[in-house]
């Protein structure tokens, strides 16, 4: 196998697909989702990739391309530093028995400026909406037009951007009730299936 061999192409792998992303400035980003950094062995090529809450991400590093990104994105950086916690962050016990020597290794990246907060806010997202809605005006204008509507224009887009606003709302809804699953999932704290309580109950 060649040194530089990696299964996967981008600079990490997302193992189980929950759509763990880099920060996208201006777009959406769900909190518990979003990599706010990771720490990184550049010699044994191991990382630990955190959220904004320093939960770590299970996220498989591409050690060709992950330095790429680092240096594209980091805003700073932290020597002989492990950071994170949760059910997938390095164990106590590997950590705690780890020499300075070995520990030396280890750089802790915070990276890109996320102060433009996370679309589980609702501040944020009514932000978001307002944007939406502007660009949906422009659309539904159009199709007015294109497909010669008869019905009054106003009425028209009235209905068209309450129907909007509300997909957005349950779209919303829906996101952070599963951004809330993530978050226990992270911290290990899921609870068990419903059938497994039925069959305990039994």
């Amino acid at each position: 196998m060649k040194r530089n061999y990696c299964p996967f192409k981008g600079p990490f792998h997302d193992s189980y697909s929950i759509g763990f992303q880099l920060y996208a400035q201006g777009g959406i980003n769900w909190r518990h989702r979003t990599i706010a950094g990771v720490s990184w062995n550049g010699e044994e090529k191991e990382a630990f990739f955190f959220n904004p809450d320093g939960l770590v991400l299970p996220i498989t590093p591409n050690p060709w391309e992950l330095p790429e990104i680092i240096h594209k994105h980091a805003i700073r950086r932290e020597f002989s530093s492990i950071h994170g916690h949760g059910h997938f962050a390095m164990k106590e016990g590997r950590r705690a028995g780890l020499s300075q020597f070995a520990l030396n290794n280890w750089v802790t990246y915070w990276l890109i400026d996320q102060k433009d907060g996370y679309s589980n806010d609702p501040q944020v997202w009514s932000q978001f909406v307002e944007k939406d809605i502007e660009q949906e005006k422009v659309i539904n204008e159009r199709l007015y037009t294109d497909l010669r509507i008869t019905s009054d224009l106003s009425q028209y887009m009235e209905e068209c951007l309450v129907e909007r606003r509300n997909a957005l709302a349950e779209q919303h809804r829906r996101r952070c009730a599963e951004d809330s699953k993530i978050l226990a999932w992270l911290k290990g704290e899921t609870p068990p299936p419903l059938f497994a309580n039925l069959q305990e109950a039994a």
